[in-house]
Formats: structure tokens, sequence, C-alpha cells
């Protein structure tokens, strides 16, 4: 009987999915012809099979030049729905806003399927695979349908054997063949265009940043010889001479005459004339053979200027340096715009080397702002509101230093679990910091700014929170830098990090359900004096929708240094631990990381994936993590089929306390999310979550809250559900419905709760928040 119950469970819930996905099914499909013209036939599916191992079907999708509708989840034409629930008459206004959200029938062209076969084989033969063939086939389905398939047979792709050069032109000739050992073009690669582009572009690249101030990628082209036989191809790149390029010097390397800042002074009339004539109508300020020139006041030090530029008087032009020069100083975030021009000044030098005058033109913007936030949060019914004051000087000693003060005021109703009383939280806080950019050591290193653009942090904050359990203040002070190594990483390292966290009250009750629990040494006072280093590695480059990678790594360190000079003074208090000021410092190590990576999948889907790791050890001096050194899980960026500190740790279920508060040593986490467009302003999502917390040391863990190796799988929770999000461009307000689907804190072998029981109502949580989850 009890076996029986199981499948009738199981069949139950198979049913229920069935149901919903076919009504979803329905609403994609219903109508779909609504609005193809009689004698024309909607393009309902396009298929593509291919033969080719190396180039997957999803490069050779845009070379089709007709889709069918956008469908989403892979089936549902939600768009084309859309614009089908329209009436005929396009005048009425909602008609009219059904179809502008809406996607129109596309309409099967048979000239389009031609264009789209020839545009493949083109692609396939710029590949190497010189013998492609690609046949269509159209198969119409009932009155008003047509699906496209597309048959590819590539044959044999061709390789490259020998790669030979002519330079005719004795000044570069040197320069190019002394660096072929980056080349592109090396035996056994594949031929194909993309390669010989880019090695056209890393030759053109070398020249212009060994002074080639003129030359250019159009200055070089290919002779292939497929005749070789067995599928090798020779290939000859040509460098045409200087006198085939309209008689005019190309090849010459250009050396930088005059540097020359114009800040403030009306900079695109400017560049284009004599700046010794224009200099006499203002300022002009000259430092380390660099001149300024600025209208009324320089609004910056000059020395950030200089130490902001690789471009200087006397040294070859250098493309490179260019780019990254103006890379620094958009990082100063003190310009509007930022214009480097270069002209030819029809002198040489002594060497008889073309002399190149640099103009760097800079629009100061806004140095001070003001700002006020208001934000609303819901999770699982826990309503609040915060306000933030904010205020920026971007320029406060005239040295680019970046100096921001914020304030906050939040306040959240929250009910007592399992009651319908209520109680409200108050926290009041505020930060203030300032970046330089520069390292403040007592040693220069203007090359080192140059390179890296370096910048030093420097922050006081202070926050009060009151509960009706407890009142917790912290105190916080750091210094730290951050560089940049390269375009996508960066670097930040805080050797000094100062936390005073002070716990003045704590109601009896409270104190009473903590003593002698996990839970007792997270609620005293304590100091934390440690420091720590993040890794950032993020591809993402703003206002484009490519596919990116994001990966953060983060290793902290506190109380070892504390403890060595201790242990050399001798410990002069009556505990067995030791103390800073009268408290107890706290002593671990910690370390997690964030890996992330956005896969966009059409212009209106992405897929987003993040699987997230930490584990923090303490040790010495204090043997349990600081509170607020511990993680938690749930709410509305973690697993959000559970509220902010409702999950784990493990499989302990905590029913004794009033409020969630739920942390551990050990944080495991992964989340999916499928994002897509639907209207307006509107996006959706369908996610999936699974994750949970563990404590690391079994005297401060709770019955089922340890980690270990055999168990901790069995105790992954599971949340999956659904969200709407409002992007507004300015921010994006997010709605997220999670519904629990593994609980670890139910009896074994009943943790899968739609194979076991119905859903109810508290098993779904709901979260608004700002942003995305990740």
């Amino acid at each position: 009987m009890k076996q029986l119950k199981k499948v009738k469970k199981y069949i139950g819930f198979a049913t229920r999915i069935i149901l919903l996905w076919s009504l979803f099914f329905i609403l994609g499909s219903c109508s779909t012809t609504k609005f193809v013209p009689e004698d024309e036939y909607l393009l309902a599916n396009v298929k593509i099979k291919s033969k080719v191992r190396d180039i997957t079907k999803e490069k050779l999708r845009p070379y089709v030049r007709q889709n069918e509708n956008t469908k989403l989840l892979g089936f549902w034409k939600f768009y084309l729905g859309l614009y089908n629930l329209s009436g005929n008459d396009k005048e009425k206004g909602f008609n009219r806003w059904l179809r502008s959200i809406g996607e129109e029938p596309v309409i099967f062209d048979p000239h389009l399927v031609t264009q789209s076969s020839r545009q493949m084989k083109l692609y396939l033969n710029n590949q190497g695979y010189f013998r492609a063939t690609v046949r269509d086939t159209v198969i119409f389905k009932g009155k008003q349908k047509a699906k496209v398939i597309y048959y590819i047979d590539p044959g044999e792709r061709y390789f490259l054997n020998k790669v030979s050069y002519r330079i005719d032109d004795d000044s570069i000739r040197e320069v190019i063949l002394s660096d072929t050992l980056k080349t592109f073009l090396k035996k056994n690669r594949p031929f194909t265009v993309d390669l010989h582009e880019k090695e056209r572009e890393r030759i053109s690249k070398n020249l212009r940043n060994k002074g080639y101030y003129r030359f250019s990628e159009e200055f070089i082209y290919y002779l292939s010889d497929t005749t070789v036989g067995n599928n090798y191809v020779n290939d000859s790149l040509i460098v045409v001479s200087p006198e085939e390029v309209q008689g005019q010097p190309y090849y010459k390397k250009y050396r930088i005459g005059k540097v020359e800042f114009q800040v403030g002074i009306g900079t695109n009339e400017l560049l284009e004339e004599d700046s010794s004539d224009v200099a006499l109508d203002f300022d002009t300020l000259k430092f380390e053979n660099i001149r300024i020139i600025y209208d009324d006041e320089l609004p910056i030090k000059p020395q950030l200027l200089i130490s902001s530029s690789y471009i200087e008087p006397g040294t070859y032009y250098n493309a490179a340096l260019v780019e990254r020069t103006h890379q620094l100083l958009s990082s100063l975030r003190l310009f509007r715009y930022i214009n480097i021009r270069f002209r030819e000044t029809g002198y040489t030098n002594e060497q008889g080397e073309p002399l190149l005058d640099c103009i760097i033109g800079l629009s100061p913007g806004k140095p001070q702002s003001f700002s006020v936030d208001i934000e609303g949060t819901n999770s699982s019914g826990n309503i609040g509101a915060a306000g933030n004051l904010n205020y920026q000087h971007k320029n406060l000693f005239k040295g680019g230093e970046f100096f921001t003060l914020n304030t906050r005021l939040a306040r959240q109703n929250q009910f007592v679990r399992s009651s319908s009383e209520e109680f409200n939280t108050v926290e009041i806080g505020g930060e203030a910091s300032i970046v330089i950019p520069r390292f403040l050591l007592p040693l220069r290193f203007q090359q080192f700014r140059q390179r890296y653009n370096p910048k030093t942090n420097i922050s006081l904050s202070y926050n009060y929170q009151r509960r009706p359990d407890y009142t917790r203040t912290f105190a916080n002070a750091r210094l730290g830098y951050n560089w940049r190594s390269s375009r996508y990483i960066s670097h930040s390292f805080y050797p000094l990090e100062f936390n005073l966290v002070n716990i003045p009250e704590l109601s009896d009750n409270f104190k009473e359900i903590i003593s002698g629990t996990y839970l007792e040494y997270t609620y005293e006072d304590h100091l934390i004096v440690g420091m720590n280093y993040s890794f950032l590695l993020n591809q993402q480059t703003l206002g484009q929708n490519n596919d990116f990678w994001y990966f953060r790594a983060n290793l902290e360190s506190a109380g070892n240094l504390l403890s060595l000079a201790m242990s050399a003074k001798g410990n002069g208090s009556a505990n067995e631990y030791n103390e800073l000021l009268g408290i107890r410092y706290a002593q671990y190590v910690k370390s997690d990381i964030d890996l992330r990576f956005h896969n966009r999948l059409d212009r209106y889907t992405s897929l987003v994936w993040r699987f997230f790791a930490g584990v923090g050890i303490p040790y010495g001096n204090l043997d349990v993590l600081p509170f607020e050194k511990k993680y938690f899980s749930g709410g509305a960026n973690s697993i959000r089929a559970w509220p902010v500190r409702g999950l784990g740790p493990g499989s302990y279920s905590e029913e004794e306390y009033q409020f969630y508060n739920q942390t551990g040593d050990i944080k495991l986490e992964m989340n999916l999310e499928y994002r897509f467009k639907l209207f307006w302003v509107l996006e959706g999502a369908l996610f999936l979550d699974a994750g949970n917390i563990w404590g690391i040391r079994e005297s401060s863990s709770p019955e089922g809250g340890l980690f270990e190796f055999d168990k901790f799988v069995d105790q992954i929770a599971v949340g999956t559900g659904i969200g709407a999000r409002f992007d507004f461009n300015y921010f994006i307000f997010r709605l997220d419905m999670g519904l629990k689907t593994r609980d670890p804190s139910l009896p074994e072998g009943e943790r899968w709760i739609p194979l076991n029981r119905s859903w109810r109502w508290t098993d779904t949580s709901f979260n608004f928040a700002i942003g995305y989850p990740f």
C-alpha cells in the first residue's frame, strides 16, 4: 500500500507538470497564422543539419537570413502570440500596443532561403572548407506553414603549409620579420579568413606601436596557392611598397614633438588650430616639458595630468600608449569627454624623423553631486524601507581624490516565527571614504600608476542595529590599495582593517535561548584586526550583450599579527585568551570564490550560471567565527525559496528561536536563471537555486549542522521559482517568488517536497529587491 501511495504521488506530480506545460504550449501555438495573408506561409521552423565537426550550428545560425519567430524555452512563440492577440483594426490604441510589444509573423521568403544557403557556403569557404555544399529543402505543413531544412556537407578542410613574405620597403622589413614568432599563420592551422585578418591587424598594431603612425592594415594583402595538394595552401604575405601608396612617406617613424593639455577651453575648435597662437588668450603652464593651457583656473593638479599620460615628448608614437592614456584619464571620473589628437608639424628632428604634436583636450565635468535613494524590501512578508543620502566630490583636493559620504536609515517590520506577533528592526549608519588615484607610500611610483592605475582607499564607517533581542554597533576603519593588471583583471589588498563590534544590550529571553549553544560566542563584544586580498576577473562590457565570465576570489586573515605581538610582550590578562583594549579579538582565516557565466542565447533571452563556495576557519584566540563574518543562506540574492538566514546549517531544523538567525562557517551555492524579455519594461525569469551552509566545528554547530563529507550532498536545499523584473534603465526593480523543492530539514526520504506531499503556502517566499540577484 505504501508503494502504491508513492506511485500515485509520482503520477500526480507528473500530471500537474504535464498540464502546466500543455497550457504554455496551447497559449504559444494558438492561432499562429491569424495574420498570415492568403497564398503566403508562416515560417514555422528552421533547422540546420550539418556534418561539420569543427563548427557548431550556433556559428552557422547568424548566416541564415530568415529565422522563425522567437521562441521562449525553445518552443513557446510568446511574442507572436502577443501580436496575434491584437484585433484587425490597426488604429485602435490597444491593438497598436499589442503589435508594438509583440512580433509580427515571419512570412516565408524563398529568395532569403537561397541567400542563406549562399551565405553559409561562403562562411564555410572562409573557414577553409573550399568544397562545401549547402542544400536547402522546404516542407509545407498544412495550408499556411513552411519548414526549412539546410543540409550541409563541408567536404575536406584545407590547412596552411608555408608562409612567405614579400616586403619591398627596407625600413619595415626587419620589424615585421623579427616578430614572426607571434604570427597567427602557422603550419597545419586551418586556412581561414579570420586568421589572415588577425595577422593583418597584429602586424599593423605592432608597427603603429613602434612609431609608424601612418601605417594601416590596408597596406597588407595575401596571395594563396591551393595547388600544393593534400589539402594544403601556400601563403604569400605582401606589404605594398611606399610608391604604391600615393607617393606619401607612410613607412616613416614619427616621434612626438610637443605634448599639450587643453583643459576646458572649447576642445573641438582648438584641436585644429596652432595652439601657440591660441595660448595668448588663455592661461598657460609648463610642467616637465609639457604645456597645459586652461581657462580661468586649472581644476586639477598638473602632476596628476602628467602621471596620467604615457605620451612623452621625444618618444616614438605608440598607438597602444595612446589608448592607455585615454583609459587612465577616464578612470579619474573628472571629465565629460576626452579627445586625444595628433597633428603632423611638417618638421623633423636632427635624425630626419618627422614630428607629431599631441594635443589632449579635456572637458571637466561637475565635481560634486548629491543624491537620495529610497529602497523598499519584502522578504517572506517582512516589509521594510530604507533611505540613503549620498554626497560625492570627485576632486576634493584637486588631485582626483574621490570623496563619498553615505548615510542610511532603514526600518523593517517582521513577523515572529509561527505567530502573528510583529516587531520592528531599525538600522542607522554612515560611511565616509576617500579614493586617492595613487599609492600612499613613502616611495614614488609614477610608472606603476601609468601601468596599473593604482588607487588608495581609506574609509570610516559606523552602524547601529536595534532588534527586540539585541542591540549591536559596528565601527570600521580600513586602509587598502586597488590596481588593475589588465583590461579585465583587478586586485585589491587591504593590509589594515579594524572592526569593533559592541553588543551593549541582549534581552533576557535571548540570553537564555543562546546560553550554552553554538550562538553564544557570536553575541559577545569582539575585535577584528585583519587583512584581505581580492582578485576579480570581469569580462562584462557595458552596453554590449556578449557572453562573459565573472570570477572573484577572496582571502582574509585576522588576529595573527596581534597574536605575535601579544606573545612577544606576554599576556597580561587573567583570561585564557588575549585582549586588546579590554576586548577579546578574533583569529581566523577565510576564503571564498564566486564564479558566474552569462550566456546570451539570443536578443531576447539569456542563461546565467553562478557557483559560490566559501569557508572560514576560526582558531587560536577565538574558536568561533565572528557573527558578521559567518555565512548565511536564503533571501533575495541567494536561495530565494527561503528567507534571509532561514536555511541551514545542514539539516538542522530550527524551531526554538523567534527570529531567523541561522549562520555557518561553510557555504556552497549554485544558481541557474533563465531570463527573457516580455514586453515594455517587463522581463521574466525562471530560476533554480541549490545550496546550504554548515558549521566547521562540532562544538559550535547545532545538531545536523556539522559539515561531513559523506552527508553534505544529502543536505543540499533546492528551490525553484519565477521572477519579474522591471527595467527602468537607471535601476531594475525585481520580484521573485521562490518555491521550496527540496528541504533538508525534513526527515530523510521526505525531503523532495513535490514527491511526498502537496506544496503549502509556507513553502513559498516572496522577495522584492533592486537589481539582478547575480
